[in-house]
């Protein structure tokens, strides 16, 4: 059984959650998100500032997906015995309360408890006037996507030890997107507010798998042309275009919108990937791509948790 099959089958049918943040209707938003020593880091790559501070920013991630603003948080911290030792605990203690006060975050509560590999949960609660999910995308709409990506799938190789000859600034961008990841919160309350975007997600696990739960959550067939994808220079280079399909933990926005955007909002680019079409007779949802004038074939699939 693979990640989407337990997910699915967590659930009734029909009633599967399948959007970056649970919406009450009322203005709510929450969400909650889980990383994992040996699953999601490693304490001999990553500070315990780095840790508190992406636990914090992969959280605010969904609530701007979800055109959002977080306000509290509840986190629960498994603390294994190599971290249960002062000099851990007061950098990641101090990069957390720093992490939460930047959003004016307030926090309300949670558990601590021993485990084994660190383990550290936040749920944030947030509000917005016009939830956004992945559902509302329409025939005709153009997909964007925000920044750059394929940085930290390049970091990851980089930690991991593959001889990569890299000029210094871009390996520095590359170990900051890996192990310092920033939301684009401030991106989405200004552009969301000011645009007409129908459906929308933060990149998590890869642009390959994330843009198709897009297309299945709106029903909608997406066209990719892998030359628009943006991306550092060198990183093509190094990882390829399958790399840069498939590198997750990018937290940029991944949207659908009928307006014609400009390429750059205050500072930060939004480039048009893709478009959307309806479905045929008997079809169902899917993501096709485009490279070099071809229709291209993804081999690589990303990371998957199971």
């Amino acid at each position: 059984m693979n990640e989407e099959e337990l997910i699915s089958s967590l659930y009734p049918p029909g009633k599967e959650q399948e959007n970056d943040c649970y919406s009450d209707g009322n203005g709510t938003l929450i969400t909650t998100d889980t990383i994992v020593e040996g699953t999601h880091f490693r304490l001999d790559w990553s500070r315990p500032q780095d840790l508190a501070s992406k636990l914090v920013e992969v959280n605010v991630s969904d609530i701007a997906a979800a055109n959002g603003i977080p306000e509290k948080a509840f986190f629960n911290f498994g603390l294994s015995p190599s971290c249960n030792r002062k000099e851990f605990l007061e950098p990641f203690v101090d990069s957390f309360k720093k992490a939460l006060i930047s959003y004016d975050i307030e926090l309300c509560g949670g558990d601590t408890y021993r485990t084994q590999e660190l383990n550290l949960s936040l749920t944030l609660l947030g509000r917005s006037n016009s939830p956004l999910d992945r559902k509302g995308g329409k025939p005709g709409d153009k997909l964007y996507l925000s920044g750059h990506i394929g940085a930290s799938l390049l970091g990851y190789k980089i930690l991991e030890g593959a001889h990569i000859s890299l000029p210094p600034e871009l390996k520095e961008i590359a170990l900051d997107r890996h192990l310092r990841p920033k939301s684009r919160l401030n991106l989405s309350k200004s552009l969301y507010s000011k645009n007409k975007i129908h459906a929308g997600m933060d990149l998590t696990d890869g642009l390959k798998q994330d843009a198709f739960k897009l297309a299945k959550s709106s029903r909608v067939s997406i066209e990719i042309e892998l030359d628009r994808l943006p991306f550092q220079n060198g990183v093509k280079e190094s990882i390829g275009i399958e790399g840069i399909l498939t590198s997750g933990e990018e937290l940029e926005l991944l949207f659908l919108s009928p307006e014609e955007l400009p390429e750059l909002w205050e500072g930060i680019p939004i480039r048009k990937i893709g478009f959307v079409k309806g479905l045929g007779p008997g079809e169902s949802p899917n993501v096709r791509y485009s490279y070099e004038g071809r229709s291209y074939s993804p081999k690589e699939s990303g990371f998957r948790h199971f």
